[in-house]
Formats: structure tokens, C-alpha cells, sequence
């Protein structure tokens, strides 16, 4: 840390551990490392979180910590993206990206160290970012570069590209920066990554149709229909398929009787944001048919067991 803050601001730099930890609460005592920092006669804390915390709580927590302790408050941070850095510059929170940038307003201090893309904001997952890391889960990705992704997955590498980006602004901790290139890497256990990026996925489909006459075309099976190709479970009245938006035309299905929710269909169709065939190629994965099933049908003592049968025989 010394040798990369002298490097940057090109003049000496001491520094020593905080011993006056009493005048914070404890919270932040067994959350943080801190430093005191001096150098031009000012003298300042630095705050190095232990663990990884989500930056939206980190800018809270550094206004807390300055409060307190009665210094100007730099956060020192490892891992962080360009979404959450123009985030704390305009909050004017003070910070040093290792091996990035440096910004310390008390000190007039702004610098670069390396050139930063401009990620425009999203507040929801695409699709293709739901594919992409459901495919990396089932594939075991490491140190997936850009490239890499978008043979992977056969599409162009400027689609992986915002991909990525979305990543980095939605902050999901699998993205890696070396030698200036994003790397993607699951974490080692299917279960923990899932865990990571279960709160970011969203339901799949799009649309469900209800029609008065079944499709003879073959589809991909939905829903319960699913379900039930991964296991022993009996299926509904009626087949669930899925058709992506592109095929949704072409198959016919928007010239067909649609009915009410209060009447039995024939037959169920759910237009779907994207397809993994990585488990097999009639059905939806199983991951994505989790996200899909209502509550109401997860509510099923059977439903529920098959389920988890499911994903400890063909994901886990």
C-alpha cells in the first residue's frame, strides 16, 4: 500500500496503524484494516475492508467512519468497477483502486493510472447476461476472456463486451482484471455461484399462451413438462413447450386460439429470452426452468422433491 500510494503521488508517505480504534464503533473495527496516513503535513485514515462488501454499503459506512473517527476517510479497495467509481466521484468519496486510480479531494488529488472504459447504467440483467453466466456455471468457466465468451456461446464479442460491462455495474463479483483484460471465473463450488448470482436472474419467460389446440411442430418442453423429462414426475393435462421471440412467428403460434385463464388449454406456450441446451436440447436447463416455475407450483411437496433430485443429479 505505501509503495503504491509514494509511486503514484510521487511523494513520501508514512504510514502506521490507527491506534485510537476506540472512537469507532465496533462494526467497523472487525470490518475494516486502518491506517493513518500522513504525508504533506496532512494527515488522513485509510479504511481496507476485510471482506468483500457491496460498494453501495461502503459509501455508507465511509461517511460513518469519518463522523467518528474525526479524519478525512479513503477506502482502499482491491476490486471495484468504473459503474461504482464514477458513482463515489460523484458522491466525492475519497478512494484508492489499487493499481487504478487514486482520489483524494482533500488533498486536490484525481489521478489515473490506467484508461477506464464509460459504462452506461442498467438496473436490470439481459438475457444474454442471464446465459452467459448460467452456461458458465454448467461449463465450469476460468479465466474466460472476451473472446473465449463469445465463441462459447456464438455470438459476436461486442455482445460478450456489454455483457460484461452489465456485470461490472450490476457488481457481480466474477469478473477479473488482468493485464488490463476482463476474465471471467465461476467461483469452485456450482452451489456458491449459484448462491451469487440467484438474486440478479430473473423469470425467463416472456409471454405464456394458452391455446385451444395443441402444436404438432416439436418444441422445446416447459414448465412442469420439463420437469418432468428430468425425472419421474407426472406431467399436466396439457404440454408446456418454449419458443424463443425469433421462432415465435414462424411456428404459427400468434394465429391460434388463445383462452382464458379460467378455461383448461390444450396446450402451453412460453416465449423464453434465451435457450441453454447445455443439459439437453429438448427442454429447457435446469436452472432456468428453477427461475420459471411459479410459487405456486414450487409449493408442491412433489414439485419441491423433484426439484431438488434434479439439480443434484444433473447440476450439482
Amino acid at each position: 500500500m505505501k509503495e503504491y500510494l509514494e509511486k503514484i503521488l510521487h511523494q513520501t508517505v508514512d504510514l502506521s496503524d490507527f491506534e485510537e480504534l476506540n472512537r469507532l464503533p465496533l462494526i467497523y473495527r472487525g470490518s475494516f484494516r486502518f491506517y493513518m496516513a500522513e504525508t504533506n503535513n496532512l494527515k488522513f485514515l485509510i479504511a481496507a475492508p476485510i471482506d468483500e462488501t457491496n460498494l453501495s454499503i461502503l459509501r455508507r459506512q465511509q461517511k460513518q467512519i469519518e463522523f467518528y473517527s474525526g479524519f478525512h476517510c479513503a477506502l482502499y479497495l482491491k476490486k471495484m468497477n468504473c459503474y461504482s467509481r464514477d458513482r463515489m466521484l460523484e458522491e466525492g468519496i475519497p478512494f484508492i483502486w489499487e493499481d487504478h486510480q487514486i482520489y483524494l479531494p482533500f488533498l486536490g488529488v484525481m489521478l489515473n493510472q490506467t484508461e477506464n472504459r464509460e459504462l452506461k447504467p442498467c438496473t436490470e440483467i439481459s438475457f444474454l447476461t442471464q446465459k452467459l453466466l448460467i452456461t458458465a456455471l454448467y461449463q465450469n468457466w476460468s479465466g474466460i476472456t472476451v473472446t473465449e465468451a463469445a465463441k462459447r456461446l456464438d455470438v459476436a464479442k461486442i455482445s460478450v463486451t456489454r455483457c460484461f460491462d452489465e456485470l461490472e455495474i450490476l457488481d457481480i463479483p466474477l469478473l477479473q482484471l488482468k493485464n488490463r483484460a476482463r476474465k471471467f471465473s465461476v467461483e469452485k463450488s456450482r452451489k456458491k455461484t449459484w448462491k451469487t448470482i440467484r438474486p440478479f436472474l430473473k423469470n425467463p419467460v416472456i409471454r405464456t399462451f394458452r391455446l385451444a389446440e395443441r402444436i404438432e411442430k416439436p418444441l422445446i418442453k416447459s414448465g412442469i413438462s420439463a420437469l418432468t423429462s428430468y425425472s419421474m414426475l407426472e406431467d399436466n393435462t396439457y404440454p408446456t413447450y418454449a419458443v424463443l421471440k425469433p421462432e415465435l412467428s414462424k411456428s404459427g403460434i400468434l394465429k391460434k386460439k388463445q383462452l382464458s385463464l379460467s378455461e383448461s388449454p390444450e396446450c402451453v406456450i412460453h416465449e423464453i429470452g434465451y435457450h441453454v441446451p447445455q443439459i439437453k436440447k429438448d427442454a429447457v436447463d435446469p436452472l432456468s426452468l428453477i427461475l420459471m416455475l411459479s410459487a405456486e407450483e414450487k409449493s408442491d411437496p412433489r414439485v419441491a422433491k423433484t426439484m431438488e433430485e434434479m439439480l443434484e443429479e444433473y447440476v450439482w
